[in-house]
């Protein structure tokens, strides 16, 4: 017998991890990072095929006309002619000082640093997630703490009005409970707010398709104060300069821009290439040829004579006149008889290039030079951040602890109003404000509790801590 399942409509539980995974794959500026990558590979590619030899074929076909050079007999003629070239030509670089091994080199690098940078650009983007998702939490929590100071001003209400029923209390304490229920019902309303807008903000930086409902699940974060006590921020940032991929970077920029001046300075070397090549010609000047294996006597011609003192030659001289059998001389008859080929070296020595070298070696050495500083400027940075958050995390420390004092101290002045509120000995007034008082209270502990837990992740993180709750 078949069953039927009704189909579940659970709206899906986004964890911290869910929601650095999901975005870590979908974050356009990543793909970016990925394609700069690849462009890079190519690059390395590219420089590792350079040390092959090159081959080019050059064919040709040209129609002359007037006086032209026939190329077999290396004779003018006044006629038009067709003509055909064709060649193949290779050249290999033996030597150039180096500059094929270094520019492998710094494309190595080059793509390391480009490695580095987009794991930086995935600790951003993962510690931007962490601070949208503790937003979240925030503004769910202020948004149920909201609905309970409205549940707690009701019961309130309910137990006025059975008094002003009974005559005890006046009607005007009825009133002022009725519009701290409008102001609860405001707060509600606008926490509600920032809770959606607060989503909307992590849905975009995960880049996440709207959907219907998003929800997050919320961890239980317990008191961080005692996790301060052991850190120091000098010690996170020394460790952090061995795990943070933007330092890592940094330093292997320095490395690939100095390969990029040991480039530039081979342009003072000589090179010394390795050239070959072969070629073929064809005319139609030349579409018949002769046999000169197998000549034919076809008489003799006079050519002068010999005289003995008097006017009548006593003797001539002649020479044979020889015919030879025609044959076609046809396209690839004329390639084949006009087949050639070279092999030689070439050497190229740079004398002067209009100083073109020199500005090349000096704008790799200011590269270089800005890369040191960059990598310093890095490390600075970093030593701020690590700082910054620190002292922001002892901040929120006090601030929380002060926080949780005056909750403290407020909730119990709440809870002796009502009583007195009850007895008639005081009025609602009184009770509005240290109610209101409680819950801006109430909502200053949170933020300040988040912010410390959010200083203290990003400590943790930058000690190389897995970035979880």
């Amino acid at each position: 017998m078949a069953t039927l399942k009704a189909q579940s409509t659970t709206t899906q539980k986004w964890s911290l991890d869910s929601c650095i995974s999901y975005a870590l794959r979908k974050n356009v500026q990543l793909k970016i990072n990925e394609l700069g990558i690849q462009n890079s590979e190519l690059a390395l590619e590219q420089s590792k095929n350079d040390r092959l030899p090159n081959a080019n074929a050059s064919i040709s076909h040209n129609y002359n006309w007037g006086r032209s050079l026939d190329p077999f007999q290396n004779t003018f003629v006044n006629q038009r002619i067709q003509t055909n070239n064709l060649s193949l030509n290779s050249s290999t670089t033996l030597y150039n000082g180096s500059r094929l091994k270094n520019t492998i080199k710094q494309n190595e690098l080059q793509i390391q640093a480009d490695r580095f940078n987009y794991g930086q650009a995935q600790n951003d983007l993962m510690l931007n997630i962490a601070s949208n998702y503790l937003q979240v939490i925030l503004n769910q929590e202020i948004t149920e703490n909201a609905r309970r100071q409205k549940v707690s001003t009701k019961a309130q209400y309910d137990r006025t009005e059975q008094l002003v029923e009974a005559g005890v209390l006046p009607r005007a304490n009825l009133y002022d409970l009725e519009a701290q229920l409008a102001a609860d019902q405001q707060q509600i309303i606008l926490a509600e707010n920032n809770l959606m807008l607060a989503k909307l903000q992590l849905r975009q930086l995960m880049q996440l398709p709207p959907t219907e409902e998003f929800e997050i699940v919320t961890p239980e974060v317990g008191d961080p104060s005692a996790i301060l006590d052991g850190k120091n921020p000098y010690q996170i940032y020394q460790l952090a300069q061995t795990t943070q991929p933007n330092i890592k970077g940094a330093d292997v920029s320095i490395e690939a821009a100095q390969k990029g001046v040991d480039i530039a300075e081979a342009g003072r070397i000589p090179t010394l290439s390795l050239i070959a090549g072969a070629g073929a010609n064809y005319t139609s000047n030349q579409r018949d040829g002769f046999d000169f294996t197998q000549p034919t006597l076809a008489g003799v011609d006079t050519i002068g004579y010999i005289q003995n003192g008097t006017s009548i030659p006593s003797d001539y001289v002649v020479t044979p006149d020889f015919e030879f059998p025609k044959e076609t001389f046809g396209f690839f008859d004329q390639l084949n008889e006009s087949f050639r080929y070279n092999i030689g070296l070439n050497l190229q020595i740079p004398i002067f290039n209009r100083f073109q070298v020199d500005n090349t070696i000096q704008r790799a050495e200011i590269q270089t030079q800005n890369a040191k500083l960059n990598a310093e400027l890095v490390r600075t940075q970093l030593y701020q951040t690590i700082e910054q958050a620190y002292i922001s995390a002892r901040a929120a420390k006090a601030s929380f602890e002060a926080s949780q004092q005056r909750v403290k101290a407020l909730e119990e002045t709440v809870r002796v109003m009502e009583k007195r509120l009850e007895a008639g000995a005081a009025n609602s007034t009184e009770y509005t404000v240290v109610k209101n008082n409680l819950a801006v209270a109430q909502a200053d502990l949170l933020r300040a509790k988040y912010e410390f837990i959010f200083r203290i992740k990003v400590l943790e993180f930058y000690e190389g801590k897995e970035l979880k709750f």
